[in-house]
């Protein structure tokens, strides 16, 4: 079988090493054994049989955390609530079903983590039209001639639109409202200033002209994350207990608390339903409920057999090939926090970083407070292989914490997990840091630990994780960015093929093709102060030893790509990458502030710029002071410190290729260019 390799990042800034300078480990000083009972503590969770059992087991552990200012977690969080004013569209709506545009052929399409699997963004195309939401308003944008032309949008005047979907005529927008709307149903009305998040979903339809909310669908609790397969949307709320009216001290002294924590322990056990279960709230295009009630039954909730906390992670299914949403709305939960989101086109999985195991010191009377305690994440697996429900299937935990969606990965079956372990129960802290690729094997509801390779990147953390098949690269930084290359063709035996490191630090790892590795983030000196934008170009042909075969940089700059890699876009017909940069920074009045899009070619092994991109009208102004410091000898240095002021609103967000031309967003407006020459060809303003 035809190996690849996963790239996993680390802390660390990636310096440029012969091989006799590099660190003495070899693979079994990385061998990490099997952990003990502790890693796999986490066993498959149990449903609850009806509602009866779940209410008896939510209020034992509310018991148990409750006191005389309530629940320990506080929840005080700005009330969330939807609504929009449709604003005319001023031309018809262009004719999705005319030709047959390819994505990935005809037009690009979201950078996405796994094919197949469609995540949510700010802008979308279909090739004939561009939809995008910026500046608090969706647009949907005609762009089949020569002119971008605007058919529509719509103002969200109390609610803040974050991402959205596109699936043929119509969009679906993640987002949560705020203050200033008109009262909405049941539970979704705070009470006493305490307040719970409500996300809310907004059906639009961009048929006709103009653009039209169809449906609103309110959830109890925060948006996390969704993914789209085959029109079919799953989407990740973590909600908490709501409509509980704490008691509180009325003064100062014990008796005051203990009265209050009498007051509190008889709410809870006074508490129904509708407090724990998180409500739901649907609604037509004017605003009128259609239905509403508890968002999952009971016997689709799933929980260990301790005390897990009173959240509940929620998937919620949403198929937008239906005709209406919210038609068939069908929700699985578990008792369970969630923080990072990732997907193949089978399954789901959220994981969480769990500081502390409460569990753990329950079932070890020896252990303390004050006991060494590693820090786990904790991952739940879900199966989206049906498109009409979500299951539960697993959890498993692993040590350490996650940087992001990029550091798990399902292969074969298999879970991949790549972690930091940061020291914070031993001396020394995140001097003694260490990373790791995990890999899960799921056995009867269980993810268990069959292999894992640590020591990678001692006293870094992980800055970026890329897995490629059955290799994965990894880097770290601290000072030196080490780039790791490993082979995980053998679940049980990971092993650490190679080791690069030069200066700087890649925060986003693109695979060109199957020896080729792009690395975006900053580079650095030596000592690890970051310097600017870098672009690294990695030759990966030899595992076990990868090469920094090319260079860019942009001094003083920085990428949204950073920590979004949805900003990013590889065009492979035109060996083409596009990288919104800003510099925020300058070293002198002279050296050229810049804020737009930067277009670098691959060609013959090497990066070119094509040309750059931007939005502002006239080149920014630079300013520069003289700064007098005194130094520790007691005489005093006079250094310039320089900056641009850079108009924010010119910053390119998003570009996206369609046929010969390039159109970057900002909030300014859209940008055509010429996808050759990078010449701008029209601009409709915001």
């Amino acid at each position: 079988m035809r190996r690849l390799i996963a790239a996993f990042v680390s802390i660390g800034v990636l310096c440029a090493c012969s091989a006799d300078d590099r660190d003495d480990i070899t693979a079994s000083d990385r061998t990490v054994p099997l952990p003990p009972s502790q890693v796999q503590l986490t066993a498959a969770l149990a449903p609850f049989e009806s509602c009866e059992p779940f209410l008896r087991h939510i209020k034992a552990n509310a018991l148990e955390m409750v006191g005389p200012w309530g629940l320990d977690a506080g929840y005080r969080i700005e009330a969330l609530e939807s609504s929009e004013v449709l604003r005319d569209g001023s031309q018809a709506a262009a004719d999705s079903s005319q030709g047959g545009l390819t994505p990935g052929v005809d037009y690009s399409t979201t950078n996405v983590q796994e094919a197949g699997v469609d995540e949510p963004d700010i802008l979308k195309t279909d090739g004939r039209r561009i939809v995008a939401l910026v500046n608090e308003e969706l647009r949907v944008i005609d762009v089949t001639g020569d002119r971008p032309r605007l058919l529509g949008k719509l103002r969200f005047e109390t609610f803040w639109p974050q991402e959205m979907f596109l699936a043929g005529d119509r969009i679906l927008v993640f987002g949560q409202s705020h203050s200033g709307m008109k009262p909405v149903p049941r539970t979704l009305t705070p009470r006493h200033g305490w307040y719970s998040p409500i996300s809310t979903l907004v059906e639009v339809d961009i048929s006709s002209s103009t653009p039209r909310i169809r449906r609103r669908l309110h959830l109890d609790g925060g948006y996390l994350s969704s993914r789209m397969v085959d029109d079919v949307v799953r989407i990740v709320v973590q909600s908490q207990p709501t409509g509980l009216e704490w008691s509180y001290p009325s003064g100062s002294g014990l008796r005051a608390e203990r009265r209050a924590e009498e007051e509190n322990r008889r709410l809870i056990e006074q508490s129904t339903m509708d407090n724990w279960v998180p409500w739901f709230a649907l609604e037509n295009a004017r605003g009128s409920l259609i239905r509403e009630g508890t968002l999952t039954p009971c016997d689709r909730i799933y929980h260990p057999a301790s005390n897990s906390g009173l959240r509940m992670l929620n998937i919620i299914t949403v198929d937008l090939s239906e005709e209406t949403l919210g038609e068939k709305l069908d929700s699985t939960s578990v008792l369970a926090d969630g923080q990072t989101v990732y997907s193949s086109q089978e399954n789901l999985y959220v994981g969480t970083t769990e500081w502390f195991d409460w569990r753990e010191l329950e079932a070890n009377e020896d252990q303390t407070l004050d006991t060494p305690q590693p820090v786990m994440t904790r991952i739940h697996k879900f199966d989206i292989s049906d498109p009409n429900k979500t299951l539960y299937r697993a959890s498993g935990q692993v040590r350490g914490t996650v940087l992001n969606q990029y550091s798990m990965s399902e292969y074969d079956g298999d879970l991949r997990v790549a972690t930091t372990e940061h020291g914070r129960w031993s001396p020394g802290g995140g001097a003694n840091s260490e990373s790791y690729v995990t890999v899960l094997e799921d056995r009867n509801g269980a993810m268990i630990e069959i292999g894992r390779v640590g020591n990678l990147g001692k006293g870094e953390r992980i800055y970026a994780v890329r897995f490629l098949g059955d290799l994965a690269t990894v880097v770290t930084f601290r000072q030196t960015d080490p780039l790791y290359t490993i082979d995980l063709s053998d679940p049980r035996s990971p092993i650490v093929l190679g080791e690069l490191k030069i200066l700087g630090y890649s925060a986003y790892l693109h695979p060109v093709t199957e020896t080729l590795l792009l690395g975006i983030g900053q580079d650095a000196h030596d000592d690890g102060r970051t310097l600017g934008t870098q672009v690294s170009l990695f030759d990966i042909s030899d595992l076990t030893d990868p090469i920094r075969i090319d260079q860019w940089r942009l001094v003083g700059g920085h990428s949204e790509i950073e920590y979004n890699p949805r900003a990013f876009l590889h065009w492979p017909s035109e060996n083409l990458f596009v990288l919104p940069v800003t510099t925020h920074r300058v070293e002198t009045a002279e050296s050229g502030p810049f804020s737009g899009a930067v277009a670098l070619e691959l060609s013959n092994r090497s990066l070119t710029e094509r040309g750059r991109i931007t939005h502002l009208k006239t080149p920014p102004k630079v300013r520069c002071e003289q700064w007098v410091e005194e130094r520790e000898d007691g005489n005093e240095v006079s250094t310039q410190h320089c900056w641009a002021d850079i108009d924010w609103r010119a910053t390119i967000q998003r570009s996206v290729v369609i046929q010969n031309q390039i159109y970057t967003l900002s909030s300014l407006g859209l940008l055509t260019s010429n996808l050759q020459t990078l010449e701008p060809q029209a601009f409709l303003a915001f």
